[in-house]
């Protein structure tokens, strides 16, 4: 069943506990209070923080965008840096409806390709992204500072 009663907004400080909840489930356990801070950072330097939700309830849905010059692209790139919809919204269209939002915004923003990168762990979001049109491309590597 495709949940379609949900829409797509610009996340506020105010959202910082369903954040944070979000996040920990995505597997980055966050403090609400360093939600605002975060949230103002990446907007300031360009980049998008989005919800997924229905008009009551807690969020569905949550998106990070951010966009980077590089010196082997004419254009920008866009990256999604986290996508997590909540354990009762899964499979129900709330995923997807955030990738082509993505895709939208990057494309807005002018840039030449979105990519996003994926944990080996996460079996799920590696068959979820290739059928929302995002290949399989390479492998990632880093580390903490």
């Amino acid at each position: 069943m495709i949940q379609t009663d949900f829409e797509l907004r610009d996340a506020t400080s105010d959202d910082a506990p369903a954040i944070a909840t979000l996040l920990t489930e995505l597997g980055y356990p966050t403090d609400a209070a360093a939600v605002p801070k975060r949230i103002a950072s990446v907007v300031e330097n360009g980049g998008a923080v989005l919800l997924a939700g229905a008009s009551a309830g807690p969020p569905l849905g949550l998106m990070c965008l951010d966009r980077h010059f590089a010196l082997h692209s004419a254009a920008p790139i866009a990256y999604i840096t986290a996508l997590v919809t909540s354990p009762a919204a899964r499979r129900r269209g709330v995923g997807r409806a955030l990738v082509a939002a993505a895709k939208q915004w990057a494309l807005q923003q002018g840039c030449a390709r979105i990519s996003v990168t994926s944990a080996e762990h996460r079996a799920d979001a590696h068959a979820f992204y290739p059928a929302c049109g995002l290949p399989y491309t390479g492998k990632r590597f880093s580390t903490s500072l």
